[in-house]
């Protein structure tokens, strides 16, 4: 008696053969094979769309943030615009003193003044990154200039606050 031979009782009170069994635990094993792909498939389908949902998400949050990023951004520069004017307007102020005793001094600390005042204008108009990349070239290019330029600015600021009136100060009895 071979394999082929052997019956089995189903318990139903029919008869099945090995091969017919091996047949059928092959089909099982195909069909649990192909409901695991079907499954891995799925799966994996659902994490592609949830990935893409956590990516979009997270775009849009880099969106926002970059947008208020770039709105501070342009409130400081807007404000460092204004201050700077406010510098340009006191250098002027205090070319006007020196107009007196030294004109010649006057004359490079009004163009320092005009400097100052059109940097204002690019800080206001430009690209803070393009207007920081400028000034690094230039005190690359010229550094006795960038450093003179700083202390002609110190000297000044100097003089015009030594120069300003004192505030009055109030005592309460």
């Amino acid at each position: 008696m071979t394999t082929a031979d052997t019956y089995f009782d189903n318990g139903a009170g029919q008869r099945t053969s090995s091969a017919q069994l091996g047949e059928q635990a092959k089909q099982a094993a195909s069909d649990l094979k192909d409901n695991a792909a079907d499954l891995a498939d799925s799966v994996a389908q659902t994490a592609k769309q949830e990935a893409a949902k956590i990516g979009a998400a997270a775009t849009e949050m880099l969106h926002d943030a970059s947008d208020k990023v770039k709105s501070a951004v342009s409130e400081q520069k807007a404000a460092g615009a204004d201050y700077l004017d406010t510098v340009a307007r006191a250098i002027h102020r205090a070319a006007r003193e020196f107009e007196a005793d030294v004109p010649q001094a006057a004359h490079y600390i009004r163009r320092a003044g005009g400097q100052v005042s059109s940097v204002a204008s690019a800080v206001r108009q430009g690209d803070l990154r393009d207007l920081v990349a400028e000034v690094e070239e230039a005190a690359r290019r010229q550094p006795a200039l960038f450093f003179g330029g700083a202390l002609v600015l110190g000297f000044v600021a100097l003089r015009f606050l030594k120069s300003a009136p004192a505030s009055p100060v109030q005592v309460n009895n």
